[in-house]
């Protein structure tokens, strides 16, 4: 990863015991610097941090996490973009690079994130022995698939990640809806509303499609998945459930010690509803 200090955003091989980590930089999160370990053992460092050179001495302005999961694999060095102290016109300058490299990221929407992870299960599923022997490839089941997936990661990557067998599976059907109907909701609020995907999912491509062009119309005709179903089927919207309606579907799966836990925790609720009706 060395390179000519000279040349401009150049990614040189900075010794980790060469670099001072200011005072008073945010907390680090060990579930994330262990999940970036993983991905450098794997992957290798595909972001560079950001230094400055002060005498034989660096700097940190960005990249606490990355640095920390450098440390903890046992590295000497890690891969940094060097600037000089004169590329700063003051102190606050270098703290706007920090607090900037953090904010001005777009998070993955919804969709974007399903896409990506059905795609890396692909890579995984086309580059692992994921079936038993004498068994057909085509017959290898998804679900186990998924697992096999899931488990590959460390504990701690699936709870960064967010990835569970059932997540995965969320992804997949995510990701089945067709490329053109998720370019076109790529920038739509729908793009961040799994429940809504998941229902868009459920429908036949060409469904996809008359419902995207609803949802996308202006102005839109119709703001839900639900909504332009019942427009195309010519039949009343679906009246959304409201919250105690949610709470008692929840309510009435729940096991009996469950139950009883949740009548001890809003027992002053319960005593003023039946002192109501008893009066």
């Amino acid at each position: 990863m060395s390179a000519n200090p000279s040349t401009p955003a150049a990614i040189l091989d900075i010794r980790i015991d060469a670099i001072d980590v200011p005072a008073g930089r945010r907390r680090l999160d060990p579930a994330w610097v262990e999940t970036l370990a993983d991905l450098f053992s794997s992957q290798g460092q595909l972001s560079p941090i950001e230094l400055i050179a002060i005498g034989d001495r660096y700097r940190l302005v960005f990249g606490g996490h990355r640095l920390a999961a450098a440390k903890q694999l046992g590295w000497a060095q890690v891969g940094a973009i060097v600037k000089s102290p004169e590329d700063f016109a003051s102190e606050a300058e270098i703290k706007l690079a920090e607090i900037t490299e953090n904010l001005a990221r777009r998070e993955l929407s919804v969709l974007d994130r399903a896409v990506d992870i059905a795609s890396w299960r692909e890579i995984y599923e086309a580059t692992q022995v994921v079936r038993k022997a004498g068994r057909p490839k085509k017959e290898v089941d998804s679900d186990e698939i998924s697992t096999k997936f899931v488990l590959n990661f460390s504990e701690a990557a699936q709870k960064t990640f967010k990835l569970s067998r059932q997540s995965v599976f969320n992804a997949l059907k995510v990701a089945s809806i067709v490329e053109e109907v998720r370019d076109r909701l790529a920038l739509h609020p729908i793009a961040d509303n799994q429940s809504e995907l998941l229902a868009l999912a459920g429908e036949l491509p060409g469904r996809q499609a008359d419902i995207a062009a609803l949802l996308m119309a202006e102005p839109a005709q119709a703001s839900t998945v639900a909504g332009a179903i019942a427009i195309l089927d010519r039949v009343p919207e679906p009246t959304k459930p409201t919250a105690w309606q949610k709470l008692s579907e929840t309510f009435s799966r729940m096991k009996e010690r469950d139950q009883d836990r949740f009548f001890e925790l809003h027992e002053a609720a319960i005593q003023r509803w039946l002192k109501g009706r008893q009066s």
